[in-house]
């Protein structure tokens, strides 16, 4: 530039030619020698002092305040040559392609004509062949004096150089490379990640670079915009295809022919921005997709879209063109979003199946058809936000298209009232489903084939629904329309659903068989829904431990996939199981990890379970503040009209036993009593709430209303749980002659015993510790209660260990507990001989003595001898009283 000035001085008009891709310092390197050459002496003039009213150094006016006819160019030629006369004339003009006034066409002009031979020099700043609009490219080849300056990206060792300079620190060879992989090369994407380079030094090493929507994405987006609509356009196919970006994608997207593709992808690849096909970073490309005008991206992404499924590439590759689109309207699209959708779930990607599933709800126009994707989602965001989703979707839905109008559409009834269902409020869900079909008796609409499609399985989650509930709402047969025997039906446009439930399973399982069940399923949409009541059935059963252990299994799976909100539901349930074992600090561990990730949203599930439970835990360790704080947190709508709220109004009721309340908690246990026969539940839904409620009546001195209740409930209970039949015979012992309680509880603490529930154990031992001491029987209260407090040590449980130190001393002497550990008894089963206590093991197991001689190789006599010697240091009168203090005391190592 410097020898083209000197070459001017001399007395020649130049023309000079300043070429290269945006961003890669054309104007700044004219900017600089604007500013060397008026250091010389030379007057420098730019396009916006040409258009002014006056130039510099004269007060003669410029050609642009006359009219724009031919009489102007004499007025500027004037002008420049008087300039001229005095010092030599640089006229920069910077991207004069953009400028509405021709003042490069008279310019160049007159350098060629007039001026030739006058010391001036016009630069200007050029897009290469094919960026600028109009035909100064083509006026420029008949400047005489013409000289091109190619402006290149900057090489590897430049751009670190440059970057190395600005960042004020040397790079390493990985931030080399990608230093130059990401810009190109272009300076000013250079500059960009520079600066992002400083942020993430400032951030720590964890920072993203280049960073989403920041400095290099947007430099970038400048750029492109900078190279010319040609450019642009072909930026937009780009970004649209993403990895389908070739030539016959672009061209298939594009409404423009090759040459004109090939020139924009010059403009591109000269800036920098391009590595084959494809733009340098998707950052890039989300800018260009996102500042796009609308409807030309809309266009673009629905060409893309077909091209790549035209490709034969899957339905997710497809699907992502049709999200950024946002907007389908086809029906192979609506297809394609929901196999997405499963490919997703498959790799457990909920996030885009969430997208995929809601651009396919918004866009459907069938009733039905919206509704099983509602349902769908609703299930996939089981994964995500389990304890969110809900109050949600309870909400009356939008649909604005409905033909029907939003209080007459049958789909969008039927779909409030199988989430009602899945809610846990069965009574009104049917009652919907009654309403819908009484109201379009007779009348047809249409509907897919398969509207349940096996989503509804999702009730399986819900507790006290049986197992053929879910078979009913899930069966194919069902969601076709054919009758199935299996309780009490209704037909809602053409879709069977039961609205009340069975008295029992289809069929009882063993525990042997749920756990190869268990064994055999992975986790997923669909295995979930039976897995969960297979869990909770071994904690009714009586299994919590296998429940634990199965729970914890599948906790894992779910923390390795990453899927959060499974691993909340099974952490949920092992608080149920932890609870049913008696283990309150695992209960209120497990329960409050998922209650504080719940958050304050009041949610079925999450008030149903785990916060019941935690109430629970919390109640029996004597943490009546916390409870207190718990029960003070809101609940859903309806939550009471809930099987979920038959566990929380059993909590509270318990609450209100514990702080003195009993007629509070009897309407609480009543509650749940008239829920669950109304509903007509019997898996889970509080088959103990006679005991419940028999216990309250007795704390409030009403025995004929606590036996009317227990009495029910043994006629009614059937094939009861070890725990159950425990509580039963615990109560009913309050009931009973002093005389007779002993052995009520005895029996009472064996079934608590077979059922691993320690803290109703300790709860049966301390109320038969009591019954000895009414009886005057103090060796027996020591050794009951000597057990009971270890285990309400073990467990925590405050009020037990208050209730423990009222009944007295142990012993004659205070009961001493380790600072550390739990309380220190001596141990029973030491004033046992060995061969005593092998002999007292078997018979405890209900082993008679030719039995027990047979098993040990000694005589009929001896085993009589040892018995008798058991019974004396052990204060009992006979075997019957031995499984308490041998399984409890002894060990079984025998």
């Amino acid at each position: 530039m410097k020898s083209l000035l000197a070459e001017c001085e001399r007395g020649t008009a130049l023309t000079v030619v300043l070429e290269g891709g945006a961003g890669c310092g054309k104007t700044d390197l004219m900017e600089g020698f604007a500013h060397h050459a008026a250091e010389t002496g030379a007057t420098v003039l730019t396009t916006a002092e040409l258009e002014s009213s006056t130039a510099p150094g004269t007060d003669r006016p410029t050609a642009s305040t006359g009219t724009r006819d031919g009489t102007e160019l004499p007025a500027l030629d004037d002008l420049i040559s008087t300039l001229a006369e005095r010092a030599p004339v640089i006229i920069c003009l910077d991207k004069p392609q953009d400028r509405e006034e021709p003042t490069w066409r008279r310019l160049l002009a007159a350098t060629r004509r007039r001026l030739r031979n006058s010391p001036v020099m016009v630069v200007l700043t050029l897009l290469p062949f094919g960026g600028c609009q109009g035909d100064l490219h083509r006026h420029l080849l008949r400047q005489p004096n013409l000289h091109r300056l190619r402006l290149s990206p900057l090489d590897r060792d430049q751009a670190a150089h440059l970057c190395e300079t600005l960042h004020g620190g040397p790079l390493g060879d990985t931030d080399r490379e990608a230093l130059h992989a990401l810009s190109g090369g272009n300076p000013l994407l250079v500059r960009a990640l520079a600066e992002e380079l400083a942020m993430r030094a400032r951030s720590g090493p964890g920072a993203p670079w280049p960073c989403p929507r920041g400095l290099y994405a947007q430099a970038a987006l400048d750029c492109v915009r900078l190279s010319g609509p040609l450019a642009m356009s072909v930026a937009l196919g780009m970004a649209a295809l993403r990895d389908f970006s070739d030539p016959t994608g672009l061209t298939a997207v594009l409404p423009l022919d090759w040459p004109e593709i090939v020139r924009g992808m010059n403009l591109l690849r000269e800036a920098g921005l391009v590595d084959g096909f494809r733009l340098r970073h998707p950052e890039i490309e989300t800018e260009v997709l996102e500042h796009a005008e609308p409807g030309r991206r809309a266009d673009v992404l629905l060409r893309a879209a077909e091209h790549v499924r035209r490709c034969g590439a899957g339905a997710r590759a497809t699907a992502r063109h049709l999200l950024a689109n946002g907007h389908i309207t086809e029906s192979w699209q609506m297809a394609t979003l929901q196999r997405a959708a499963d490919e997703a779930l498959a790799d457990d990607d909920a996030d885009f199946a969430i997208a995929c599933v809601d651009l396919a709800h918004d866009a459907a126009t069938d009733c039905w058809e919206r509704a099983r994707i509602a349902l769908k989602r609703h299930v996939v965001l089981l994964r995500t936000e389990p304890w969110r989703d809900d109050q949600r979707y309870l909400e009356k839905p939008e649909w604005p298209e409905c033909p029907h109008g939003t209080d007459h559409c049958a789909a969008q009834a039927v779909l409030t009232a199988l989430l009602m269902i899945g809610c846990g409020r069965l009574e009104e869900g049917g009652a919907m489903l009654r309403t819908v079909a009484a109201a379009d008796a007779g009348v047809t609409y249409p509907r897919p084939d398969h509207f349940n499609e096996g989503w509804p399985w999702f009730f399986c989650l819900t507790p006290g629904v049986p197992d053929a509930w879910s078979l009913r709402m899930s069966s194919e047969q069902t969601a076709c329309g054919e009758a199935h025997d299996v309780g009490g039906r209704i037909q809602a446009d053409g879709v069977r659903f039961s609205v009340c439930v069975n008295r029992h399973h289809v069929r009882a399982r063993a525990v042997h068989e749920i756990e190869e069940h268990l064994g055999a399923w992975t986790l997923g949409d669909t295995t979930l829904a039976l897995i969960v009541p297979e869990l909770r059935h071994l904690t009714t059963i009586g299994r919590p431990d296998l429940a634990d252990a199965w729970c914890e299994h599948f906790a894992g799976e779910a923390a390795e996939r990453g899927v959060e909100g499974w691993r909340q539901l099974f952490t949920a349930l092992r608080a149920e199981s932890a609870l049913a074992l008696g283990r309150l600090h695992e209960a209120e561990a497990y329960a409050r990890e998922v209650v504080d990730l719940g958050g304050d949203a009041p949610s079925h599930w999450l008030c149903g379970g785990v916060l019941a439970s935690l109430i629970a835990a919390c109640t029996a360790s004597g943490q009546y503040e916390e409870a207190v704080r718990l029960l003070d947190r809101p609940v859903p709508d309806g939550f009471y009209r809930s099987v979920h709220g038959l566990d929380y109004l059993r909590a509270r009721g318990q609450f209100l036993m514990a702080v003195g309340r009993p007629h509070l908690a009897l309407s609480d246990f009543l509650a749940v009593g008239r829920h669950t026969e109304r509903c007509d539940l019997s898996m889970r839904a509080q088959p103990g709430w006679r005991i419940d409620a028999a216990e309250a009546w007795l704390a409030l001195g009403n025995a004929d209303e606590a036996e009317q209740l227990l009495y029910a409930h043994e006629a009614l209970a059937g094939d009861d749980t070890s725990l159950d039949s425990g509580l039963w015979l615990r109560v009913c012992a309050q009931l009973a002659e002093a005389s007779e309680r002993p052995g009520l509880l005895t029996r009472a603490a064996e079934h608590l015993q077979a059922s691993g529930n320690s803290w109703e154990l300790a709860r049966a031992l301390v109320d038969l510790a009591e019954a000895y001491q009414d009886l005057d029987q103090s060796a027996r209260a020591d050794l009951t209660l000597r057990k009971a407090q270890q285990l309400a040590d073990e467990c925590g449980a405050s009020p037990l260990r208050e209730r423990i130190a009222v009944l007295g001393l142990v012993d004659g002497r205070p009961v001493l507990r380790s600072p550390r550990g739990p309380v220190r008894v001596p141990d029973p089963a030491a004033k046992l001989s060995d061969s005593e206590r092998r002999v007292a093991v078997l018979a405890a197991r209900g082993m008679t003595n030719r039995e027990i001689s047979t098993e040990l190789f000694i005589t009929v006599s001896t085993v009589e001898q040892h018995l008798t010697r058991v019974y004396k240091k052990l204060d009992i009168t006979s075997r019957q009283e031995l499984p308490l203090h041998i399984e409890l005391a002894l060990p079984e190592t025998a």
